[in-house]
């Protein structure tokens, strides 16, 4: 992330940006505990408006990182040739990635565990209260409270609004066979679909609920439905083990995989395959291992997750990218230099083909757009997902283009006030199809033609937010300016830095009985004020901060 001081004198304003891209994931990682969703600690009170707050940054923020990336690489490999770009990009990004992967990861594991085990401490305190509600009765297996409940129900096949579960489904997900018996008694639909598209069997196979998997298949419930993902029941125990980590603590559910694994062999039994079809089921001699001993240790099975990187996957697709720059650079020198028309790297122009280009990866996000999602996927393991780094790879190189293009004093985001308005207009339409199906027929009938919608307008999202932010940048930060500096020399530690505490803090407030949007703020404040004093202290001048930002560095 960090570039060459004699850099930053001379383009402050896109650095700055680059920088401000950085900390906005610190934003957007405090409030995913507040919307409900998938992610490491959720609490209970849950606010909304974050939930366009996230999608919106996550829309262009990453987008606009890589493009920033793509335009140094180029000013860095124009000043010192192509092995001089390779030797600052491996000191500056792998090195730090190196590093960070031996420290940092390590500590932000060791948080992740315990935040799930505050949170599920939390949640078997609040399950043993009384239920508030029918979803709520069912998860505890409260079966005077789930009649009490039906009684005024308008329908039991309702699905709760914070996470779009079924009361029958959380039964299932609890493993409550006597509390499915009786909703299916007082008219439950076993095959009552979630938000996802997945019925209360996909539930208990996914969780290995072997009770709750046999009274619904007794009851009739489907085995051959597929979710909106395209998943039967028997396909969703193949999930791995920081999947299915991640997911109980979204459901705020205890974890223990070789009891899931141990379930998921023996309902795999029920739906009439082997008992170790499932993925994850070992023999039973295996299974007090968790369930890990036909896959090696368990540092072994979390590198090969697609989580493992964390939030520093963007370092490694970085070390990708630069490697690419490199090798086209290096062909350049046989094939000679190609002169590159301005207009196609200018606005409005270059919106003509960087818009249909970038919706052939994005056409692979969301499975395709069957599952609900706005924005690009994540692909945070040791092998990038495909799509995702082609994807990235489109906003690099278009950065990259236009300092070749138009050189290190390129206007880059020209009548940003029109581009960012624009985008503001565009992203309430853009995530009703992306998260309101019903909403989206309405308007458009053809599903096809919702899909090339979705991905139009995110795509169209994503270049219009970037160009406005770039251009309003390059209006305020024209001069280079003392704050603007620190800002960017800070950025780098504080986002390599931040999850593990931004983790701890969402994890401590669980108990606190405030508005969401006051912990948000007071993990986002406390957050920055510490790592900021850490940076001043700790790391700038220190051989941390020489090699994060060189010894010239902020």
């Amino acid at each position: 992330m960090a570039c060459a001081p004699e850099l930053i004198d001379r383009r402050s304003d896109l650095d700055a940006l680059r920088a401000l891209a950085m900390l906005l994931g610190i934003a957007l990682h405090a409030a995913l505990a507040y919307i409900g969703g998938f992610w490491v600690v959720n609490d209970r009170g849950q606010a909304p408006a974050l939930g366009l707050l996230v999608a919106g940054v996550h829309g262009f923020r990453m987008p606009m990182f890589f493009l920033l990336s793509g335009f140094f690489s180029a000013m860095l490999w124009e000043r010192r040739g192509t092995a001089g770009l390779l030797s600052h990009r491996a000191r500056r990004i792998l090195l730090p990635f190196a590093l960070s992967c031996c420290t940092i990861l390590p500590i932000m594991h060791a948080v992740t565990t315990w935040a799930g085990a505050r949170q599920n401490a939390l949640a078997d305190s609040a399950r043993a209260q009384a239920p508030t509600d029918l979803w709520e009765a069912a998860a505890a297996g409260d079966v005077a409270a789930i009649r009490g409940f039906a009684a005024s129900a308008g329908s039991l096949d309702a699905a709760d609004p914070r996470l779009g579960i079924t009361a029958l489904a959380w039964a299932a997900i609890t493993d409550k066979p006597e509390a499915i018996g009786t909703l299916l008694e007082l008219g439950a639909n076993p095959n009552a679909r979630n938000w996802d598209g997945n019925t209360p069997l996909h539930a208990a196979c996914f969780l290995g609920r072997e009770a709750s998997a046999r009274r619904l298949l007794e009851a009739g419930a489907d085995p051959s439905l597929v979710g909106r993902e395209g998943h039967r029941p028997a396909d969703v125990m193949r999930r791995d083990e920081e999947t299915t980590r991640a997911i109980a603590a979204v459901l705020k559910i205890p974890f223990d995989f070789a009891a899931i694994t141990a379930g998921r062999a023996q309902i795999a039994g029920l739906l009439g395959g082997p008992p170790d079809s499932a993925a994850g089921a070992t023999p039973p001699e295996d299974a007090a291992a968790g369930g890990r001993a036909s896959r090696g240790p368990a540092w072994l099975a979390r590198l090969g997750s697609d989580t493992f990187l964390a939030h520093l996957w963007f370092l490694w697709f970085l070390c990708f990218f630069n490697l690419g720059f490199a090798a086209v650079a290096a062909a350049g020198r046989f094939v000679g230099r190609v002169w590159l028309p301005g207009w196609l790297f200018s606005l409005p122009g270059c919106l003509a083909w960087v818009v249909p280009l970038t919706m052939i990866p994005q056409h692979f996000m969301h499975d395709r757009g069957t599952s609900p999602g706005f924005g690009p996927d994540t692909s945070a393991g040791i092998v990038p997902s495909l799509h995702v780094l082609a994807y990235y790879g489109i906003f690099f190189g278009v950065g990259a283009m236009m300092h070749v293009a138009h050189g290190t004093r390129a206007r880059i985001g020209r009548a940003w006030w029109v581009l960012l308005g624009a985008a503001v207009v565009l992203l309430p339409v853009a995530l009703v199809f992306a998260y309101h199906p019903t909403q989206a027929a309405a308007w458009v009938e053809s599903q096809t033609a919702r899909r090339l919608i979705a991905n139009l307008l995110e795509v169209l999202y994503a270049w219009l937010a970037l160009f406005g932010m770039i251009g309003l940048c390059e209006r305020v930060l024209a001069r280079p300016r003392p704050w603007a500096a620190y800002l960017a020399g800070s950025a780098y530690w504080l986002y390599l830095a931040h999850l593990p505490v931004v983790i701890a803090l969402q994890a401590a407030l669980l108990g606190w009985d405030a508005h969401p949007a006051a912990k948000f703020l007071l993990v986002v404040l406390a957050t920055t004020a510490l790592l900021l004093a850490v940076y001043q202290l700790a790391v700038r001048g220190t051989i941390v901060g020489v090699v994060l930002n060189g010894r010239r560095g902020a």
